[in-house]
């Protein structure tokens, strides 16, 4: 669980997908999106440098075939119901990379953390008019992402020289987020 931690600021960058834990466990505003920049409690804001990002929309429709005397299987009218059940997820495909403040593993924990522990999630991509935001702090609609899903894929080591030290100078962890959009009821 997380512990009350000291509040952070982190700068937008274009090319980098930002999920982010704004509220706590019991829906109160505890951050926001002001510009090119997130203010949030430490380590709960992970920028994920992405080379991919696939928005979804899924709607259960569902038919029924009516019988009627007279016609044939092919000619028997087909009667659709939209049912409205509608699915949107974000697939945010990317690496979590060291930095000189932050490792790669600790932004997959603190990712892992937010899913876990964490209730509506923040996610912002793009610049400027063209930006993105799905943010339950500052949208009137209270509309955020939920994780339904991580894939982490990082080396076992380091290949190449050997490195004496602890920790190993660089790694890079490959991941795959699945997020589905959503109101926090």
């Amino acid at each position: 669980m997380f512990l009350e931690d000291k509040m952070a600021t982190t700068t937008i960058v274009d090319g980098s997908v930002y999920v982010a834990s704004l509220i706590d466990t019991d829906g109160n505003p505890t951050g926001s999106i002001s510009g090119d920049t997130i203010t949030h409690d430490a380590n709960k804001a992970v920028e994920i440098y992405s080379a991919r990002i696939e928005y979804n929309y899924t709607d259960d429709v569902g038919g029924i075939a009516f019988k009627s005397k007279g016609k044939t299987d092919e000619t028997k009218p087909r009667r659709i119901i939209d049912l409205k059940r509608i699915i949107k997820t974000i697939t945010v495909t990317g690496v979590l990379d060291d930095e000189t403040s932050l490792r790669a593993i600790t932004k997959r924990n603190d990712l892992l953390n937010m899913g876990e522990f964490q209730r509506t999630l923040t996610l912002v991509w793009g610049n400027g008019n063209y930006r993105t935001i799905f943010d339950p702090v500052s949208n009137a609609d209270k509309i955020g992402v939920f994780i339904l899903k991580m894939r982490f894929r990082e080396t076992a080591g380091i290949f190449g020289v050997p490195v004496l030290g602890d920790p190993q100078p660089f790694t890079k962890t490959n991941v795959e987020i699945t997020l589905v959009v959503g109101k926090d009821i």
